[in-house]
């Protein structure tokens, strides 16, 4: 019985199993149009109706999740898995009483819609074969932030105490100085913050660009083994 239930839930193959995802994606779709209804003034009479509509996905997305976990051949490993992980989210906000705007993301769930196409196979390869350069690079990156924060901070704050008030103030400085965004809302006006910030910013390129050589060889490396 398990065994069946496994091949009709998840069998990439099988029209039953993309039948069923086809119906949550569906309830999925619904159910955000539901919430952005319920923003709109003029739908304020239906909001009790609309609300009522809330217990239909949950029931659904309940019953599917306790399915897929009674089916799977490794319960567990399902359930810390990926995709596990990635049905639970449609639950937890509700069971767990989260504002509704955070039930929302749900509609992460449209990512399970790739499983069937052979691609995302290679992307799990690919991250998987430059895991540990990015776990690394990763380490890097916060310890440059730091770094960046309290530079700038030792330059800023005498002069800016309302905007670079300690060095977690700075951070969001940092962020989006190394992620080439720049807003603009803070700023350095001393020299020497002025000179630091350049020095962070020729950084930040290398920061963007060391992740984007080590995925693009990656990705070169998996299409040469096909070939």
């Amino acid at each position: 019985m398990r065994a069946k239930l496994h091949f009709y839930l998840t069998d990439k193959n099988n029209k039953y199993a993309r039948m069923i995802d086809g119906f949550i994606y569906l309830i999925i779709l619904i159910t955000v149009f539901d919430h952005g209804l319920q923003t709109m003034e003029s739908m304020e009479k239906y909001h009790v109706i609309l609300d009522d509509w809330e217990l239909v996905p949950i029931v659904l997305f309940s019953i599917e999740y306790i399915l897929r976990v009674y089916a799977a051949p490794n319960r567990l490993k399902y359930i810390f898995s990926f995709w596990g992980i990635l049905d639970s989210v449609a639950l937890i906000p509700y069971y767990f009483g989260l504002p509704a705007d955070l039930r929302e993301i749900r509609v992460l769930r449209f990512i399970s819609i790739f499983k069937y196409d052979p691609a995302i196979v290679n992307i799990g390869k690919a991250f998987n074969d430059i895991k540990k350069e990015l776990i690394i690079f990763s380490i890097l990156t916060v310890f440059l932030l730091y770094v960046a924060a309290v530079g700038i901070y030792h330059f800023e704050n005498p002069a800016q105490p309302e905007n670079f008030a300690d060095i977690f103030h700075s951070m969001w400085w940092a962020v989006a100085t190394l992620t080439t965004v720049g807003y603009g809302d803070i700023y350095p006006i001393t020299v020497g913050g002025k000179i630091f910030s350049s020095i962070i910013v020729f950084i930040s390129l290398g920061v963007v660009a060391v992740p984007a050589g080590l995925i693009a060889s990656a990705f070169s490396g998996i299409f040469k083994n096909k070939e």
